[in-house]
């Protein structure tokens, strides 16, 4: 085998391997049993009283009648070099006596979690999300897989 061959082998490789990394980052919507969940990116929204910035997380969730939803947001700080941080938690539990489209939000302090290796001046905050239906006709369907919003840069 050529050297070249090699070479297109080996990048060909890498691409594969990274192809799974970059999605990772992009926003997704789950739907289940008439229920459709998106997290929406990290917006900046204030500054607080100490001067911190306040992170804003909105998930938009949409169910159709006669269903009942249990959220589980999560709050992360992305790492380049570690696993990725958790900051906090929140649920949602929704009855839709009709069809309807909600946005749910919370807001937190924009966290200092970076090594000095990660570029301890800004942070990559992204939530994730997962979800269980209920219909009022039937049993809860099972936990939905976790969907990620986009991964936004906020500089301390």
């Amino acid at each position: 085998m050529s050297f070249s061959r090699k070479a297109l082998l080996a990048l060909t490789g890498i691409a594969a391997l990274a192809m799974p990394l970059a999605v990772a980052g992009a926003a997704s919507a789950a739907t289940s049993t008439g229920c459709t969940v998106t997290p929406l990116k990290p917006v900046f929204d204030h500054l607080n009283s100490s001067g911190d910035k306040v992170i804003r997380y909105d998930t938009k969730v949409y169910c159709d009648a006669g269903r009942s939803i249990e959220i589980l947001d999560e709050r992360r700080d992305q790492d380049n070099f570690s696993l990725d941080d958790f900051e906090g938690s929140i649920i949602y539990n929704h009855r839709f006596d009709s069809a309807a489209t909600v946005t749910e939000s919370v807001q937190a302090v924009l966290p200092d979690a970076d090594s000095l290796a990660e570029g301890a001046d800004k942070e990559e905050m992204y939530h994730s999300v997962g979800f269980q239906v209920t219909p009022d006709n039937g049993p809860a369907a099972p936990w939905t897989n976790w969907d990620d919003s986009p991964v936004v840069q906020f500089r301390l």
